[in-house]
């Protein structure tokens, strides 16, 4: 694929009248600008991912080779090193919204709740329990001991 590229590059100077680079520069600012820009971001890039200098100055360069092909060039670039990642996302944020909806619409009681279950919420939900049985039982008692005057009146 290098060798393409300098192939590339190399007849894109020998059709300008093999002038040379100078030459190319002035009769190609487009180019040449997009070249310098994709360059630099490049190696920034490269550098902000904690690579090595040299290999930041070699990322550079290539997306600066790029970049002297056209833009055409540099988005077919772009899109084939850039949309694979773009498109995982993609899908790992829909699989995000699809287990979302799943939990929320599944119609059942407190499936959105989120219970942070310690030793003093458990402790709680006991004494709770525990009053609510009281409660019930202290009713039996009073009926029981009263049938007489709910039956005879």
């Amino acid at each position: 694929m290098l060798k393409a590229i300098a192939g590339k590059i190399m007849s894109t100077f020998k059709s300008n009248g093999g002038t040379g680079v100078a030459d190319f520069v002035k009769n190609n600012k487009f180019n040449t600008a997009i070249a310098a820009y994709s360059g630099y971001s490049g190696y920034k890039d490269a550098k902000e991912e904690g690579a090595s200098t040299a290999g930041a100055v070699v990322k550079g360069a290539a997306e600066a080779a790029i970049g002297l092909l056209g833009w055409e060039a540099y988005l077919a670039y772009f899109a084939a090193t850039e949309l694979p990642g773009m498109a995982i996302n993609g899908v790992d944020a829909l699989d995000k919204y699809r287990r979302r909806l799943a939990k929320e619409g599944s119609n059942q009681a407190f499936v959105n709740a989120q219970f942070n279950d310690t030793q003093q919420t458990y402790t709680m939900r006991q004494r709770g329990m525990a009053i609510a049985q009281r409660s019930q039982y202290n009713m039996k008692q009073a009926m029981l001991g009263n049938e007489a005057k709910y039956m005879y009146r």
